[in-house]
């Protein structure tokens, strides 16, 4: 999890609220999920949600995924560019791929070839693989 990305960073109430909601879920969270989480700690308001969740994704902590339309912790310890998820239809579980664990590496790379090739100023990627985890393509 990004947790040496968390120490040096400092979170307002609400994204530690946000940030303690997602770390507690057993998978990705949707806003409106995050928010009936939160009721109990005074949080009525969706923008709260909302702008909790941008303040950690702009700090690297959180990454939206658009397939799912929901929110995962960052589960590397550094920065990154190019976000790398594998996501089961079936059961919903997602697994952020990391260079570090996997030959993800060569991807972002060729990515970030092609982008700086072309000129263009990327300021992130996110790839996110739909099918079957392997748990549920054997059962």
């Amino acid at each position: 999890m990004a947790t040496a990305a968390l120490a040096n960073t400092d979170l307002t109430k609400n994204e530690t609220l946000v940030f303690e909601a997602l770390k507690d879920s057993t998978g990705p969270m949707k806003a409106y999920d995050v928010l009936d989480r939160l009721k109990d700690h005074g949080v009525r308001a969706p923008m709260t949600v909302y702008r909790a969740l941008e303040g950690l994704e702009a700090k690297g902590i959180v990454h939206k995924l658009d397939a799912l339309n929901a929110f995962v912790l960052c589960s590397h310890d550094h920065p990154h560019q190019v976000q790398s998820f594998l996501v089961c239809s079936e059961c919903g579980m997602v697994q952020e791929i990391s260079p570090e664990l996997q030959e993800a590496s060569p991807v972002e790379d060729k990515i970030l070839g092609v982008v700086r090739a072309s000129g263009f100023q990327m300021r992130e990627a996110r790839l996110e693989m739909k099918g079957l985890c392997k748990d549920c393509a054997n059962g």
